[in-house]
């Protein structure tokens, strides 16, 4: 099959990236929205997907049946979803390929050249390409049992210690405590609610309010602290003999308080996320990295 136009799609859990490329002209369309993360459902996800790609495909005067598309989601590890998924997209675009975000991360990082990508957003993950050329994920098991470096993390252990200060003293006492039950609502069965319907995303839109109070507030940097055991711990599992990039909402802040040998070996991002979509779409077109998702026989 030959196809006249590639998109490349970033869907994580705070936001979603895509971009439209003529491969003939390289002209290119981009476009954001909200959060495509599998994980928050894939209907959601395959809603934000579809509208960025057909609002491209406007803009372009294209049909998304001369696309190929490689989509990088958060919750494509997760093989049900990641199938529900191409369930969803296989009839819209010529053909699609879906893998997790954190590959198309490494890949956007260093241009497809060996590193370890360490991503700190709503959840984190570390994905490591090999001089050899396999590659290895660390993390990303999600809020509930993982993610620690995320910002998702980072909002349950805020909650947590100040539901702990509610019980123990009868109200929050902390300053970070005491926002977020501003937040979350002043009373049990406000904060219950609140619980009941959240998810990662809202958790960790919690983070950028916490990591404020972080000089005011003792557990605000406490929390901070726990943060970046987290984050180094997982740096660590990636080894320490390739070039390192952090990526994600939290990445600059984490970075700025790593270890001094680890942040000797930070370097800046060559690509995005967004980038590395693309950049692997034109592998699979020309051959060059195996397709995990053949299309039907015409």
């Amino acid at each position: 099959m030959s196809f006249e136009y590639l998109l490349g799609i970033d869907g994580g859990g705070s936001k979603t990236s895509a971009r439209l490329i003529h491969l003939s002209s390289e002209k290119q369309w981009e476009s954001r929205g909200s959060a495509s993360s599998l994980s928050l459902g894939v209907s959601l996800s395959l809603n934000v997907i579809l509208t960025l790609a057909n609002e491209l495909a406007e803009k372009a005067g294209c049909d998304l049946k001369q696309v190929f598309c490689v989509c990088g989601l958060a919750g494509a590890g997760e093989k049900a979803l990641k199938n529900a998924a191409y369930d969803g997209l296989d009839d819209v675009f010529g053909q699609v390929e879906i893998m997790t975000d954190a590959r198309t991360s490494a890949y956007g990082a260093n241009q497809g050249e060996p590193v370890a990508v360490v991503a700190l957003g709503t959840g984190s993950v570390a994905m490591v390409l090999d001089s050899d050329g396999s590659e290895r994920m660390l993390g990303g098991w999600g809020m509930l049992v993982g993610d620690e470096g995320g910002g998702a993390r980072l909002g349950v252990n805020a909650i947590q210690a100040m539901l702990w200060e509610m019980d123990l003293y009868g109200k929050a006492k902390s300053a970070t405590s005491s926002w977020l039950c501003q937040e979350l609502g002043g009373n049990r069965s406000d904060i219950l609610g609140w619980l009941r319907h959240a998810t990662p995303t809202q958790f960790a839109g919690l983070a950028p309010g916490i990591l404020e109070r972080r000089h005011e507030c003792p557990l605000a940097g406490q929390l901070f602290a726990r943060h970046l055991r987290a984050v180094e711990k997982l740096i660590h599992a990636c080894g320490d003999d390739l070039p390192l990039v952090l990526t994600g909402g939290l990445a600059e802040i984490s970075a700025d308080h790593l270890d001094r040998g680890t942040h000797s070996r930070l370097q800046q991002a060559k690509g995005t996320s967004l980038d590395g979509a693309c950049l692997l779409a034109r592998k699979m077109l020309t051959g060059q990295w195996k397709m995990r998702h053949k299309p039907e026989e015409a």
